[in-house]
């Protein structure tokens, strides 16, 4: 799969394709096509990658298409982002597709805007991406209000869609599921896209605004006075940890030698420099699913960068890799910031359930490495993930307590569908019937710490949840000390509230058919968000 015939081709396999039973097939008589892009940003983060690829891609190859985008902010004014008026918003916008890029934890706050923008606008094609439509087809699809779904990689099924709403080319908007007038669904295959060369670099255009970047916030952990960008060098992670989104499509991709796609290391300086000048960048952030998916490509690349770029940056990475030479040729390079998964210190909970292999001493030795080298650490930590014990919580912050890296993070777990850990809370009896109130940062608002799952009290109490997660952020809070600068008057903090999970009561029980997994044996303030969500202010 090197070329984009090789993507967009038909399946040969499937059904004749309907194209009477069409609802919006040539639908758009207009010379130009209007799309509005949208995503749902509970944490503040106004930058999506999905859709800055997609963006360039369609102005790219179709100059005809106007592309905008209205993400909902509710972080910014939760009147004016209500659901209500949101669709009122789009409504003025006068658009032709409304395409949302939309993650699972995302997905039951976003219904009702589905739902008031259809009200208003009954005939305005809704199409949701990212990772929801790809591991949730039939949840998403059901929705009433969803017409079309983009199942895999979007860059030439958006393509697809607005050729196919223009009636250019007979047949369906291949890369994706189409409900049809009589609500029959019709499926075409997932854009698996093996080439990125064969893609243009991400557009940020349609991110800025008026007065250009000044008023985006494009980083939730990134310093204040400096444009902070995110950036991506390629797509795809070999590791197969069983609560990520990236193990069941590593699982369905046909071609898993072109599952790790990286750009070539001078084109992708070539990138960075242009942003940096055009946009007078002072701080890269890199969004890759594992940076060092690709060691070769990982040292050809700092090699360059500290030669031509010469700007700090933050990557994403695992312990495994972190050895002394590495953390310094990062450092020489400029790594400002590690982000790494420890994810649970215990270790036989960590391997069985999780699917981290490393041990407590392999996480200890590259978190010294780091230290040595210079470079801040900061560490993702999951709580309350199926059949975790409290004994398990606590070694999770006791390792943490053991490194004290310089940014301390943690996160309670949110079932993921079509993910092995979601099929072993399913088949466990885990999984809550409604999804009330379910959090992902909101809680520590109020200190109250709750569940996403059922209890199951001979394992973990709530009181004991907690409890642990009340002393997890009182650490947090004592011990978080991430510092962009020589100056500590320049670091700041953003009062703001997660919104991310708000919900009424609704039936989140899949039925889907679970992937086979084996079972593993159980093992027996506002200051938390202030120090999160954009954690030095803009």
């Amino acid at each position: 799969m090197n070329s984009k015939v090789d993507v967009i081709a038909a399946s040969s396999e499937r059904l004749p394709y309907p194209q009477d039973r069409s609802r919006y097939f040539g639908c758009v008589r207009k010379e130009t096509l209007r799309l509005v892009f949208s995503f749902y940003s509970p944490d503040g983060n106004e930058i999506a990658m999905p859709i800055a690829s997609m963006s360039a891609y369609l102005k790219k190859e179709f100059p005809w298409v106007e592309v905008l985008l209205e993400p909902v902010l509710i972080l910014r004014d939760a009147e004016q982002y209500s659901p209500e008026n949101y669709a009122k918003t789009i409504k003025a916008l006068d658009a032709d597709l409304m395409a949302f890029s939309i993650m699972s934890p995302h997905w039951y706050p976003m219904e009702p805007y589905f739902e008031e923008i259809k009200k208003l606008m009954p005939d305005l094609p809704i199409c949701i991406g990212g990772y929801q439509a790809m591991l949730s087809q039939e949840q998403t699809i059901a929705n009433p209000n969803v017409d079309y779904i983009c199942v895999g990689d979007g860059e030439y099924a958006i393509g697809n869609i607005v050729q196919h709403l223009r009636g250019l080319k007979d047949g369906p908007a291949d890369g994706m599921w189409e409900k049809l007038m009589d609500g029959e669904i019709y499926q075409t295959e997932a854009h698996q896209i093996g080439d990125l060369k064969a893609l243009p670099f991400p557009d940020y255009d349609v991110f800025s605004k008026e007065d250009g970047f000044k008023d985006v916030n494009s980083s939730i952990f990134g310093p204040k006075g400096k444009l902070v960008l995110p950036v991506m060098t390629g797509r795809g992670c070999p590791y197969r940890c069983t609560y990520c989104c990236n193990t069941p499509i590593l699982e369905g991709w046909r071609s898993k030698k072109e599952f790790l796609r990286k750009y070539e290391p001078e084109a992708m300086v070539m990138e960075l420099e242009r942003l940096r000048d055009e946009y007078d960048v002072g701080y890269f952030e890199f969004w890759d699913e594992l940076f060092l998916s690709n060691l070769k490509f990982v040292r050809a690349f700092l090699e360059i960068y500290k030669e031509r770029i010469g700007l700090p940056f933050s990557i994403n990475s695992r312990v495994e890799v972190m050895n002394e030479e590495f953390c310094h040729t990062a450092a020489e390079a400029g790594c400002h910031t590690i982000w790494f998964g420890i994810e649970s210190g215990d270790e036989e909970y960590r391997a069985n359930m999780l699917g981290r292999k490393m041990k407590n001493q392999q996480i200890i030795d590259a978190a010294d490495n780091c230290k040595k080298a210079g470079i801040n650490r900061l560490t993702f930590n999951i709580v309350g993930a199926p059949l975790e014990t409290a004994a398990n919580m606590r070694e999770t912050l006791k390792l943490n307590q053991r490194i004290a890296p310089e940014h301390f993070f943690f996160f309670p777990y949110i079932p993921l569908r079509g993910t092995p850990l979601y099929n072993i809370a399913k088949k466990e009896g885990l999984l809550l019937e409604t999804k009330k109130n379910l959090h992902y940062l909101s809680a520590a608002n109020d200190r109250q710490f709750t569940l996403n799952m059922k209890e199951r009290p001979e394992l973990l109490t709530a009181d004991e949840y907690n409890e642990i997660c009340t002393e997890m952020l009182e650490f947090q809070e004592k011990n978080n000390r991430l510092s962009y600068s020589d100056s500590e008057d320049e670091q700041g903090e953003a009062s703001v509230d997660d919104k991310s999970f708000s919900l009424v009561e609704d039936n989140a029980v899949s039925e889907e058919e679970p992937l086979p997994v084996e079972m593993p044996p159980a093992t027996q303030s506002k200051g938390f968000v202030k120090s999160v969500i954009n954690f030095f202010g803009r």
